[in-house]
């Protein structure tokens, strides 16, 4: 958690600075599921399911803008059937993400659909010690890859997201089909 604050001060220092010519920052929070092709990772019609919170900032005004930010998520390392958000959250992840925003239709200066495209480095901060106790499935990588895409809608200084991440790189060494794909859901205040 120290460690979400630390990046969330260090964008909002960021913005700060570059405020002349910076959209601003916006502070989210909502709820994600991920899934596996690997049956060993994600049973058949199960999910990993968890929360977050996160910032993004928004550099460079216009119609289309860098994004840096990043996300603190407390997910589930095992599947389940039934969407646990809030229970079970044995795996922590932070999610470095960088690329590009884009106004898809601006209605007004306080209406806009967005769009994005992201690389992601997710970092595993901590899961159980002994992984899925599985063979071969004990340890998750340290970090692995993910591109995301979204869209979004800001009302104001309110922004609503939807966001899709594509993994490309394996949770599990040595194991190509235990990349992460995920859905986000997040709402947050852009200032």
């Amino acid at each position: 958690m120290r460690i979400v604050c630390l990046i969330i001060l260090f964008l909002l220092s960021t913005n700060m600075e570059l405020s002349a010519q910076a959209p601003g920052i916006a502070i989210q929070a909502g709820l994600s599921t991920a899934y596996s092709k690997d049956e060993n990772v994600t049973k058949s019609n199960q999910a990993h399911y968890g929360y977050f919170i996160g910032a993004d900032a928004r550099l460079l005004d216009g119609d289309m803008y860098f994004i840096i930010g990043g996300q603190y998520h407390l997910t589930s390392l095992q599947s389940s059937s039934s969407p646990k958000f809030f229970t079970n959250n044995d795996w922590k992840i932070f999610m470095g993400r960088l690329g590009l925003g884009f106004n898809v239709f601006k209605l007004s200066e306080g209406v806009v659909l967005r769009s994005k495209i992201l690389a992601s480095i997710n970092f595993t901060l901590d899961s159980p010690a002994n992984g899925l106790n599985i063979p071969g499935y004990e340890a998750v990588n340290d970090s692995f890859l993910g591109i995301t895409t979204g869209a979004g809608l800001t009302l104001g200084i309110f922004d609503f997201d939807l966001d899709f991440q594509y993994g490309v790189i394996n949770a599990y060494q040595f194991r190509p089909k235990s990349t992460f794909n995920s859905l986000t859901l997040m709402a947050g205040i852009h200032f």
